[in-house]
């Protein structure tokens, strides 16, 4: 079973290393489509849409009306250091392509045990910055039995104890 919702919010972002117009600042109406692959509970229900909403929230809400910028663009970083411009300073470039990755790791890792608990096991993440472009990421949702850093950290230390 394939859920999805959708999600919009305005920002501006530049590639500086761009050869074409996009190096400039500019502005897109982003739209994203979340979809949740996995197997429904008794009831027919994958996931509540709002449980979805709640975890993308703070993330969509940060990006509506800011500047994303990655933080190695030294030359806007510093633009925006003299303003009070709303920013999200992001670790890599922001193309769509790496935009829907970051969502798609950042629903996994916060939304990971709400994922696991509704049996959701694939998360599908599209950013569409224009009409007639968008990028897609695919992410596993990791098994709750899959090493965690934490988990991992003991399993050396009990290795070597």
């Amino acid at each position: 079973m394939t859920i999805a919702k959708r999600f919009r919010w305005e920002a501006a972002h530049r590639l500086p290393w761009h050869e074409g117009p996009c190096r400039n600042l500019h502005g897109h109406s982003y739209r994203m489509t979340v979809e949740l692959t996995g197997e429904p509970d008794e009831r027919g229900m994958l996931l509540d849409f709002q449980d979805l909403k709640r975890i993308l929230k703070p993330l969509v809400e940060a990006w509506d009306h800011a500047v994303l910028v990655a933080a190695d663009d030294a030359e806007l970083l510093a633009l925006l250091a003299q303003t009070d411009w709303k920013r999200a300073v992001l670790p890599g470039d922001t193309t769509s392509e790496n935009l829907s990755a970051y969502v798609a790791a950042h629903l996994c890792t916060e939304g990971r045990a709400v994922l696991q608990a509704r049996r959701v096991h694939t998360v599908r993440v599209r950013i569409e910055e224009t009409e007639t472009c968008y990028a897609e990421a695919v992410q596993a949702v990791p098994p709750p039995e899959a090493p965690t850093p934490a988990r991992e950290a003991r399993a050396i230390l009990s290795a070597v104890s």
